[in-house]
């Protein structure tokens, strides 16, 4: 199956994806990471801390995914300001009402491997880094904070791994229009 529509023009391709398929692909993600983070931290613990970390995870739910939403866009927002020319001023943060998507874009051309590192940011410091202290420790609340924030950033993973397999010092935008990107056909 082929995700991304791919449209080539005289110096850039551009690579869409509905931003109903990426939904879909994000709510299958849901079981691999479950089972990637949740064996372990069984084997390890108890289902008692699970069930604690749940609990308090409901009653602070709404502060917990708007501020966690807010902190996953500025983490796109702040890595990739700092690899664009003009900083902030190359960045536009905004939602897309009909999805109930938030997104964080820049308005310049970065090299693919500075779009990845932004791209990711959210996954490793608000998924990865949470789950592995919740396994570590013991703490339900971490584990299952991390987990939530690995699954959103599934649209993330799924940009990262077609960009993967091009080279690094080629040149990415944020597509204009659509969920996708403009890769420029020169390195620099």
């Amino acid at each position: 199956m082929k995700l991304f529509a791919e449209t080539k023009k005289e110096n850039s391709t551009e690579y869409t994806i509905p931003m109903g398929k990426v939904n879909f692909l994000a709510f299958l993600f849901l079981l691999p990471i479950l089972g990637l983070f949740l064996f372990p931290f069984i084997f390890l613990w108890d289902f008692s801390s699970i069930k604690e970390g749940y609990r308090f995870l409901l009653k602070n739910i709404i502060f917990i995914i708007l501020g966690g939403v807010v902190l996953h866009e500025l983490l796109h927002g702040i890595t990739w300001a700092i690899f664009t020319k003009n900083g902030f001023k190359q960045i536009k943060f905004g939602v897309n009402w009909k999805y109930l998507t938030p997104y964080t874009h820049f308005k310049k051309p970065i090299k693919i491997k500075f779009y990845l590192l932004g791209a990711l940011m959210p996954l490793l410091i608000m998924g990865i880094l949470p789950t592995i202290v919740g396994i570590i420790s013991g703490n339900g609340f971490y584990l299952l904070f991390g987990i939530f924030f690995t699954w959103a950033a599934a649209g993330d993973i799924i940009a990262s791994i077609r960009l993967f397999r091009l080279p690094m010092n080629l040149l990415v935008q944020d597509h204009p229009d659509t969920l996708g990107f403009i890769i420029y056909s020169k390195a620099t």
